[in-house]
């Protein structure tokens, strides 16, 4: 009951980001500008609709498992092209980059564990 519950506000977790995609596409698409990231525009619609979709898959469990590889599919192109830390100049920007670095791993191992330990 409790793994359920969990796993439902990280589903909502990741539809709340979703909606910052959708609503603040234009600040997130200055960021990618500015991280040189290829087609910003176009990345953040899409990271958005896996965000999104990666969200109603934990929340309902339907397409679990492809819905979980999405979610690992943008964090793992998120962390590494938009959080290169190693790339700052500034010190403090260094160390949020490196935060943010660090926080997408512990979420693509939190979402690797829910899935093998997922019981349909």
């Amino acid at each position: 009951m409790v793994k359920t519950l969990l796993i439902f506000c990280l589903g909502i977790f990741f539809i709340a980001n979703a909606f910052n995609h959708f609503f603040n596409k234009h600040t997130l698409v200055e960021y990618a500008e500015k991280r040189n990231l290829l087609a910003p525009k176009l990345m953040v619609h899409l990271s958005g609709l896996l965000l999104l979709f990666g969200g109603l898959t934990l929340i309902t469990k339907w397409m679990f498992y492809y819905g979980i590889a999405g979610l690992c599919i943008f964090l793992v192109i998120a962390t590494f092209s938009i959080h290169r830390f190693w790339l700052e100049r500034s010190r403090d920007m260094k160390m949020l980059e490196f935060t943010h670095f660090l926080k997408n791993i512990a979420i693509i191992i939190e979402l690797l564990y829910i899935a093998e330990t997922f019981e349909p």
